[in-house]
């Protein structure tokens, strides 16, 4: 057989490569800013949107996507697109429009080209803007052969893309796989699913399958299916008041004598023994304060979370690391029975956390802080315990609301920022809010009390100097964190847009200490009330 009917034999479909040419159509440079208004645009080709400069978004259709320097997104024939600039950025935002048609050799049955409303990969991107930019410099060719040497330039451009795309996309390893299997049984450990059903559903054989599986969570599926189960059902026995009977079916066992063993198996004791006689070990990931509140200590907290006002409620509790990075050797070293911990944590963290102990999520934003006491009050059934707490806190603000009157006039408006390193942040009514805002009910600026109108519970918003005349106010609080900050701050005070502002003009701004004043927990805000009457009072 020679070599060209060997080809013609092959089993194996044709690549994208062979199958697809792309008919070149028009290629565009274009700025817009923040004062455009723009309607859809549908086009009846092919697009590709490379960001050159600037921020903003793109909307294909129903989908919004980052508009960032060094994005690339294809755009299928017949989808809605509109391109907005960043409202909050004064540069314009600039991206190249490439248009063009794709051409099949044959019938795209099975084949996957990566150019449908979506995002791709361009590497290098300096190499893809010099393509651009000669593709534009050299737009419209006068001779054949300069015709020919830049559709040419395109297509060589077009199968970079397709070799960085395609692969990538069609590309899915047999580890792959399998990391695909871990995640669903995460979500679905507590169903019936044998071994075989994962494999098929991974298109591994069950042997290499398992061997791969056991590669990747050093034991089988079987006994991590046992794993999660069962550590699912520690989390319950500690946080609800469940019967036995119920939690197995919950975590996936209908026989309760089987679960028994299997949690002893597991444990090395049964469930009601450790029910009833472990002194369960809790880590705090955010919520440290309203742990201490109820009189729960936990055995370890990141130091960031331990606050001025947890004083020596706080003592002797683990640092297991602070806003950016954590110590999880120490945390496993604790070996604590449950973590409780928020939903701002990040994917990789929470992922590192879920080998350590059972975890109990409490949402962070769309609580406040004495409902985020009120929910781990309710998960360690001490909910009494929890509402008289509220209910002193609420008293204390009552008396608090109406000492500020004699201090602050009604009419008077005030500003908070907070400086954290370089950055300059407007609050809203949490945090430091909370306390000027919702409980002594002092006037933001204008601005910021209409945007609480339509988003309350909002900590506030980054903003450059040159936008702080926006946020005008009678009397300006300014909370500085951290060395970086103070620099920041005495750089800002001989800024001539700071100068002009009202409050410094009349020398009405004020510093705050950013150890009472920059944690958010039940403990800093009843602490807060009180330091905030004695800044008040210093008129």
């Amino acid at each position: 057989m020679n070599k060209s009917t060997a080809n013609r034999n092959s089993p194996h479909p044709p690549t994208a490569f062979h199958s697809y040419f792309f008919r070149f159509v028009d290629i565009e440079s274009v700025t817009i800013n923040t004062t455009h208004q723009l309607l859809p645009d549908v086009s009846l080709s092919y697009r590709l949107i490379v960001v050159s400069e600037g921020s903003g978004s793109i909307h294909i259709d129903d989908s919004c996507y980052p508009a960032i320097t060094g994005n690339c997104y294809a755009v299928s024939p017949g989808a809605k697109l509109v391109i907005t600039s960043a409202v909050e950025e004064k540069e314009n935002l600039h991206y190249f429009s490439v248009t063009f048609d794709i051409i099949s050799a044959q019938s795209d049955d099975g084949m996957r080209h990566p150019f449908a409303n979506n995002k791709i990969t361009i590497d290098p991107f300096v190499r893809t803007l010099a393509v651009l930019r000669k593709l534009i410099a050299l737009k419209h060719p006068e001779s054949e052969e300069e015709h020919l040497s830049y559709h040419f330039r395109f297509q060589k451009w077009m199968h970079t893309l397709l070799k960085q795309n395609i692969i990538k996309s069609e590309t899915v390893t047999s580890l792959q796989a399998l990391e695909q299997s871990v995640l669903f049984l995460k979500d679905h450990f507590n169903e019936e699913i044998s071994t075989k059903q994962l494999a098929e559903q991974a298109g591994i054989g069950v042997k290499q399958f398992i061997h791969l599986f056991k590669q990747i969570t050093g034991v089988t599926p079987h006994e991590y299916i046992s794993t999660l189960r069962i550590r699912k059902a520690k989390e319950l026995l500690i946080v609800s008041r469940q019967p036995l009977a119920e939690i197995a079916e919950q975590v996936g066992y209908l026989d309760s004598y089987y679960f028994n063993r299997r949690f002893k198996q597991i444990t090395g004791v049964p469930p009601r023994v450790y029910v009833n006689t472990k002194q369960y070990k809790i880590m705090s990931m955010s919520y440290v304060c309203a742990l201490l509140a109820l009189g729960i200590k936990p055995i370890g907290a990141p130091a960031y979370h331990l606050g001025y006002y947890a004083g020596r409620l706080g003592q002797n509790i683990t640092n297991i690391g602070d806003k950016s990075f954590f110590y999880y050797d120490r945390m496993k070293a604790l070996k604590p029975d449950l973590i409780i911990s928020c939903d701002t944590i990040d994917q990789e963290t929470q992922q590192q956390l879920e080998h350590i102990a059972p975890i109990v999520t409490i949402p962070w934003m769309d609580l406040h802080a004495t409902e985020h006491l009120q929910a781990i009050g309710d998960v360690f059934g001490m909910e009494k315990q929890a509402k008289s707490w509220i209910d002193d806190y609420e008293l204390k603000r009552a008396v608090a609301h109406q000492r500020i009157k004699s201090y602050v006039s009604k009419d008077e408006t005030v500003g908070l920022l907070v400086i954290e390193g370089s950055e300059i942040y407007v609050l809203g009514d949490r945090n430091a809010g909370e306390i000027m805002y919702r409980s002594f009910g002092l006037q933001p600026p204008p601005l910021i009390q209409h945007l609480l109108v339509e988003h309350p519970n909002q900590y506030g918003r980054k903003v450059e100097v040159e936008q702080l005349w926006q946020y005008e106010a009678d009397r300006l609080f300014v909370i500085v964190y951290g060395a970086e900050a103070a620099l920041t701050y005495k750089q800002l005070q001989h800024n001539p847009v700071w100068r002009q502002l009202s409050a410094v003009r009349q020398g009405k701004v004020q510093t705050m200490d950013s150890e009472k004043w920059i944690y958010y927990d039940v403990l800093s805000l009843s602490g807060q009330l009180d330091d905030g009457i004695n800044i008040l009072a210093k008129r």
